[in-house]
């Protein structure tokens, strides 16, 4: 059987990086073969080598962009990227769509409140159909301007805040609706500041905050995956208000707020709680989350619901414990 130098790249493709031996294996061919038409696509621009001798290894090209930040115009950095996106792998729409939209809103960010004055964008073309699109701006950091503006107390603090959406210090601007959505628009999202980072995996429904070496400006990582993206209409419509189509439900990972898994005080409830008053809807998930106390739901589920009966708490991942008290203090 005749093997095409097409077929080796949909393998490096499908598997994200190849060598010399994975084509053999998985072709057929033969050694002097598989290089041969290794290093046709490397002179075409098919591929990228890295490294040399039996450690080569080969996969699609990366992009790499870098953009002075003052007069920069998002949707004209989005055309250029899509045209080479589109010329290294073909994105389904609703992976397109997404990516635009989340991409735009970063940039948007990056322009009006960063305070730098580059902006880097990186492409990289993953295994399993996965494209990760990577901006890096040089400036104040967006946990550090959100806790300028605001005052809180930490990039913990900061995170907890932005992951409900409707924070914005601009608001003449800016609505708050964008990196919420675009957290929720790709299959994974991260955003690092401050030598932390947000990670939503929207395919397992989890928001997390973890360690990064990103100390200085932000960088925010934009994945979506081949038939495993959220459709942008589907995104929008789960927080909207069906009646106002206003942004008026939102999602809080109760996790976050809480150092370890447990949230026992009358204060970790009032984060939780806090700018809450600006939705009509309000899902708690309480996923990782293994003890609760009654400080917590008292302060939570009686004092707040009472205080804004317009307001809907909907709970849920709840084990067992947590559902007895969060039971126990909306019957109190």
């Amino acid at each position: 059987m005749r093997v095409s130098a097409e077929q080796v790249r949909a393998l490096a493709d499908r598997r994200g990086a190849v060598a010399n031996r994975d084509v053999v294996r998985a072709l057929g061919v033969s050694a002097a073969t598989a290089h041969r038409l290794l290093q046709a696509l490397v002179v075409s621009g098919a591929l990228e080598r890295q490294g040399k001798g039996r450690a080569a290894r080969y996969r699609l090209p990366r992009l790499r962009h870098r953009f002075r930040l003052r007069g920069l115009d998002e949707n004209a950095v989005w055309q250029k990227l899509a045209a080479a996106i589109g010329r290294i792998r073909a994105l389904g729409t609703d992976e397109l769509r997404s990516l635009q939209y989340a991409a735009t809103e970063v940039l948007n960010n990056a322009v009006d409140h960063s305070g730098g004055r580059a902006v880097e964008v990186t492409v990289v073309f993953a295994a399993g159909g996965a494209t990760v699109t990577t901006i890096s701006d040089d400036g104040i950091g967006v946990f550090r301007r959100i806790r300028k503006d605001f005052g809180f107390a930490s990039p913990h603090e900061a995170i907890v805040q932005l992951e409900k959406g409707k924070l914005t210090s601009d608001p003449a601007r800016h609505s708050g609706e964008g990196l919420f959505f675009s957290s929720k628009a790709v299959t994974r999202f991260r955003l690092e500041s401050e030598a932390l980072a947000w990670v939503v995996d929207n395919e397992a429904g989890d928001s997390g905050i973890g360690a990064s070496r990103t100390r200085r400006g932000t960088r925010v990582e934009l994945t979506v995956v081949r038939g495993r993206t959220p459709r942008l209409e589907d995104v929008f419509r789960a927080y909207t208000d069906p009646d106002t189509l206003r942004f008026a439900r939102t999602r809080v990972t109760v996790k976050l707020a809480a150092l370890g898994s447990a949230l026992v005080s009358r204060s970790e409830a009032k984060r939780v709680l806090a700018r809450l008053r600006e939705f009509t809807h309000v899902t708690l998930d309480f996923s990782g989350v293994d003890v609760v106390g009654q400080g917590f739901c008292d302060e939570v589920f009686r004092v707040f619901a009472r205080a804004h009966p317009r307001i809907a708490l909907e709970p849920i991942g709840m084990n067992d414990a947590v559902a007895f008290m969060v039971a126990r203090a909306r019957t109190t």
